[in-house]
């Protein structure tokens, strides 16, 4: 992006939720740069009679209210004057049964606008509620991590504590399941199946989450990045953009304005 774009570009602010695996925001401000990650992602201008635009690579722009993105599409997102909500969720945990692009209908988008309209100043169990609605009118794939509802195994409750309290040491799948007092494979079968995401993948988000938290207490990004775990601060900022599309100066800068709720239950 442009030093004479990003100037000209009003601060992002609003709402962002961070679960295991998915994300929520809601706001304004938005404008990235192309990018492609794991995540599926919702896109919905929330105001009536807003839209924004969407340019895939080698495509003609779109403009529209509401699409559906499946995993890898290359994308640029140009909303910074529309009111947005952004779900991103990885396909191990919701695998959508539509096409990788697929324009909202006139009857979700105006479910998901309702919905949109009480999200602000939410706390973690109410967003994932909203989250779970949301996902409730797209059906998943078989291919797609069942969600359990039961609690969850001790075991793997001890393990996501020990990747938490570990950083920034970087446990790996072989100390965890010797500590569960599983195989190796079994044990990351039995994360997945659980979590709804692999083990690697939950202990990446953790040290994401964590330079998260040490950026809004005022660590740069090279202390940030150190005490999370990460090899350095571009490390830590390609892992960021990988997960949310946008830099970590993007929400934790001097021009950003985003209220950032981390939430820890696997929900």
């Amino acid at each position: 992006m442009s030093q004479e774009r990003e100037k000209a570009l009003p601060e992002l602010r609003g709402d962002l939720f961070v679960f295991p695996g998915r994300i929520l925001f809601l706001g304004e401000g938005l404008f990235t740069d192309f990018h492609a990650h794991h995540a599926s992602s919702l896109l919905v201008a929330t105001e009536e009679e807003s839209d924004f635009g969407l340019e895939l690579d080698g495509a003609e722009l779109w403009n529209g209210a509401g699409i559906l993105l499946g995993p890898g599409v290359r994308h640029r997102l140009i909303a910074e004057k529309s009111r947005m909500l952004v779900l991103q969720i990885v396909p191990e945990m919701h695998r959508f049964a539509l096409p990788r692009l697929h324009e909202l209908k006139p009857a979700d988008l105006k479910f998901i606008r309702t919905l949109a309209r009480d999200l602000g100043g939410l706390h973690c169990n109410q967003a994932a509620t909203c989250l779970s609605q949301i996902l409730s009118r797209f059906p998943s794939n078989a291919g797609s991590a069942a969600r359990n509802a039961a609690a969850l195994d001790p075991r793997i409750t001890a393990s996501l504590a020990r990747i938490q309290d570990s950083l920034p040491e970087i446990l790996t799948v072989a100390e965890l399941s010797i500590q569960a007092g599983l195989s190796e494979h079994r044990f990351m079968h039995l994360f997945k199946s659980q979590v709804g995401i692999p083990v690697r993948r939950y202990a990446l988000w953790a040290r994401m989450q964590r330079a998260a938290f040490l950026l809004q207490d005022g660590r740069t990004l090279t202390e940030a990045a150190h005490e999370a775990g990460f090899s350095d601060s571009a490390h830590m900022s390609r892992s960021f953009k990988d997960f949310f599309g946008i830099s970590p100066s993007s929400v934790f800068g001097e021009r950003a304005s985003v209220k950032a709720r981390f939430c820890n239950g696997v929900g």
